[in-house]
């Protein structure tokens, strides 16, 4: 019997969710081809480039997430608490509640670090700048505003382990809620 044909866009998700749940470390060929049905022939035939390629199509995925679900919206239309309350709507859904690890985390630890550092640099950079811009936006100074935005983003990663290691989404759902009013206040 043939092997199933599955599109990239689904091979991405399926490799952004077993890099999600292995790390970049954990995720051993053999895992990877589990996770996407697909033998390791036919990763390399949508990967070339092995591990590194896939992990690097998996970051540029959850950076384009970012851009058009986050950074994007932040700087549209409404008022600063709408601007906020969107992201938190969209981190909800993107993390499960405080179900799924932060894929900028998982490829920031050992040797991935090194070859994905920079882009998990700029991804957290430009969501620090996104979330500074809606609080000056809201009459904040520069300097405090890109405080409170390196506060909020390590409020919610933090958020994320915590959830994680309690294995309850309560911590991370309580932060996200409460994030607008404390970084507007």
């Amino acid at each position: 019997m043939p092997a199933p044909v599955i599109s990239r866009e689904e091979v991405i998700e399926r490799l952004t969710r077993a890099f999600r749940e292995s790390g970049y470390q954990s995720a051993s060929l053999a895992r990877l081809s589990e996770a996407t049905g697909l033998g390791k022939a036919s990763l390399y035939h949508y990967f070339p480039g092995g591990k590194e390629q896939m992990a690097e199509t998996v970051l540029d995925h959850v950076n384009d997430w970012l851009k058009d679900n986050v950074l994007l919206p932040l700087a549209g239309a409404g008022t600063p608490m709408e601007r906020l309350n969107r992201m938190i709507l969209e981190l909800n859904d993107f993390y499960q509640k405080g179900r799924c690890s932060c894929l900028l985390d998982l490829l920031a630890i050992g040797d991935a670090a090194v070859v994905f550092g920079k882009s998990i640099k700029a991804s957290i950079q430009a969501w620090e700048s996104a979330i500074a811009g809606v609080l000056v936006d809201a009459g904040l100074d520069e300097a405090e505003s890109r405080l409170r935005a390196e506060d909020a983003l390590i409020a919610i990663q933090g958020a994320l382990v915590v959830a994680r290691a309690k294995n309850s989404t309560d911590p991370f759902t309580r932060t996200l809620s409460a994030l607008p009013a404390r970084l507007l206040s």
